[in-house]
């Protein structure tokens, strides 16, 4: 077993002929989607047939492509074995787009690929390390839509108008909630023309927008992948299906693509998620549907004005300090106004509250 890396070793030097495109490759662009084309790939307005990764490697700035701390190292491995496989190398990038926003909460980034004989892939980027990206996947709890949800829907409609046939959809992390999101509120003839969606971990919906038509449109070819410790891809679950894909690391490293677990070209399955996650998930789901609107709103701004004091904007950079910025956190929590900071105690003892109940209903039924 390896992984996606390993994968383009074994069959990189295969064409789309020879080894039909798979999930590994759905996988494997998912996360190249991660990667900063920002001036590079051509973007939709710039009507272009797009360029080849031979054509993009020419012409980046490597410490720009591979600005997000996050995958750093892994995507840089990843893109050198790409740019030697026979597999990839007429793939053409295009119709590119990125947005980081902080005055609206937002980070959007998404691209087309055109791997040569296969239909095309349009591709949702997952949260890079911004602080504005994870404050806005915490949106999700009371914000529909988010910002980010309504530009993929945009972003579908318009790529289907320069694309002919079918297409798949895919995107990892927030990537996947997008490419869920962007497929159901397609306009009709768009969501007739794709063959499959994949969320790979990404997190799930407020339970009002999965009654809508557009939904139960693209439920049947709706592909949701988790690793068997999945804690995103678990938020706000209201779909019973999915599939478990095995992971070489533990609890929420395994959200990390890279250490999805292939063999034979195949992700490699599990028979469930782990019991102990399951249960953690179901704490976490009943503490954030037990919270009113204004609840949530309230507890996700107030952490994240916290962090915001840090004068962290990225995920890496709090984390190099991680000691010094959490003495700010605490010592900034003792500033915020009484009525806040007793209402966030409160709120956070609902979660232990129910986090207990679940754990003693368990431990009876195992007596």
């Amino acid at each position: 077993m390896g992984n996606i890396i390993d994968y383009l070793k074994e069959y990189g030097a295969k064409s789309f002929e020879e080894v039909p495109f798979g999930e590994a490759d759905v996988l494997l662009l998912a996360q190249l989607s991660y990667l900063k084309f920002d001036g590079i790939v051509p973007t939709i307005a710039q009507h272009s047939e797009g360029i080849t990764l031979e054509e993009i490697d020419r012409r980046m700035d490597p410490a720009l492509v591979f600005a997000d701390k996050w995958y750093e190292k892994e995507n840089r491995r990843l893109w050198e074995t790409l740019l030697g496989c026979r597999r990839y190398e007429r793939m053409r990038c295009g119709n590119y787009r990125a947005r980081t926003q902080e005055e609206e909460e937002t980070q959007f980034g998404a691209v087309t690929f055109f791997p040569e004989g296969c239909e095309p892939m349009i591709a949702f980027r997952g949260t890079d390390d911004s602080v504005v990206g994870w404050k806005e996947d915490f949106n999700m709890a009371f914000t529909r839509p988010l910002p980010s949800q309504r530009m993929s829907a945009v972003y579908l409609n318009q790529v289907s108008c320069r694309i002919d046939g079918q297409f798949r959809v895919c995107g990892h992390s927030k990537g996947g909630n997008l490419a869920v999101f962007a497929s159901m509120w397609a306009e009709e003839g768009v969501r007739r023309r794709i063959r499959e969606v994949y969320s790979l971990d990404g997190p799930g919906f407020l339970p009002e927008l999965l009654s809508e038509e557009g939904y139960r449109e693209i439920r049947g070819r709706l592909r949701r992948i988790l690793p068997a410790s999945s804690v995103v891809g678990m938020l706000l679950q209201n779909e019973e299906r999915y599939e478990v894909v095995k992971s070489s690391a533990c609890g929420m490293m395994q959200h990390d693509a890279y250490t999805w677990q292939i063999e034979n070209g195949r992700l490699v399955r599990e028979a469930d998620l782990e019991a102990k996650q399951k249960k953690m998930d179901k704490v976490l789901n009943e503490w954030i549907f037990t919270l009113s609107e204004p609840e949530r709103e309230l507890f996700v701004n107030t952490f994240f004005g916290l962090i915001g004091k840090t004068g962290a904007t990225t995920v890496y950079e709090f984390a190099q300090d991680w000691k010094n910025n959490l003495r700010i956190c605490l010592r900034e929590l003792g500033r915020i106004e009484p009525d806040t900071r007793k209402r966030i105690r409160q709120i956070l003892k609902a979660l232990f509250e129910i986090y207990g109940s679940v754990m003693g209903k368990q431990e009876k039924k195992q007596t």
